[in-house]
Order: structure tokens, then sequence, then C-alpha cells
């Protein structure tokens, strides 16, 4: 059996990237591997959600319940990637992976030996994604394995 590594973030466009996945791409002899990389929130000195956890800048208390926070929603985001797979009578399984997600996706593939990884693309323009990075590009440009990059059209009846 073949693995194929999808992945998730839980966002629309990691659902989508897995739905294309399964109309387009899937074959009876591959066992999908959905992989959430986790992502925590950060504050600023102010208690805010900032994308950089400080301890210095916020006490114990709020980081505690970011955590907490955090950790629930990352459960219920395996949950419905684990309803994904049952949905669609896929064989694999969920899995979580940490750290910085690019590094984290193509180290998993790796690991692995997975035959293809299959992600989702926010669409972000050329500006904010040289500034901010891109996870889908790094993964196009690291990875060992063909990618199948599916980019998410937002719909005109979609709320921002």
């Amino acid at each position: 059996m073949k693995n194929v590594l999808i992945a998730m973030d839980g966002s629309k466009q990691s659902v989508f990237a897995f739905n294309q996945y399964v109309k387009t791409l899937h074959q009876a002899d591959k066992y999908v591997i959905a992989a959430l990389c986790a992502e925590y929130t950060g504050v600023d000195s102010g208690g805010e959600s900032a994308g950089v956890l400080s301890i210095t800048q916020a006490g114990f208390d709020v980081i505690e319940g970011l955590l907490q926070e955090d950790e629930k929603r990352i459960l219920s985001t395996l949950n419905d990637i684990e309803s994904l797979l049952i949905e669609n009578q896929l064989e694999g399984e969920v899995i979580r992976l940490e750290g910085i997600p690019g590094v984290a996706i193509i180290s998993k593939a790796r690991e692995v030996n997975a035959s293809m990884i299959v992600i989702g693309s926010r669409g972000f323009g050329r500006i904010r994604r040289t500034l901010m990075g891109s996870v889908s590009n790094f993964v196009v440009h690291h990875s060992p394995v063909p990618v199948a990059l599916c980019k998410y059209e937002k719909r005109a009846t979609e709320v921002p």
C-alpha cells in the first residue's frame, strides 16, 4: 500500500484539498495519513492574540488559559478530520504534527515514505507570501515527492 500524506490545519482550504484528493486522486491501494499541523495562539503584552507566545510579556494564567483553549480546539479538529476519513471510507489515520508546519510536513512525509503530499493553498498575494512565507510554497519547493497543491477559490456567496 502507498502512503499519501494530506496536510491539514482545520481550515476550509485544507478540507477543500482533502475533498479534492478524494474526488480526483484517491485509489484503493492508498493509505491516507491526514496530518494536522497544530498551531498555538500567541499573546502580546495586552493579552491579545499576536502569533508569538512570550512568557515575559503575559502572565502565566493567561498563557495557561490560551494553551488549554488551543488544546480543546486542536482535539476538536483532530476529531473532525477523523470524521472525514470515516465519511469517505478511507483507510488511514489522523496524526498530529508539532513544530514549524512546512518542516514537520516534509519530515513526516519522509518518515512514512509518502508517495505524495496533498496540501491546500490559501491563495495569499505575492507580497503577503513574500513577507510571511507560505507553508504550501515551502512544501512544494522542499518535498522529496510529488505535491498536489489545491488552490481554494472563495465563492462569491462566502463571507470573508
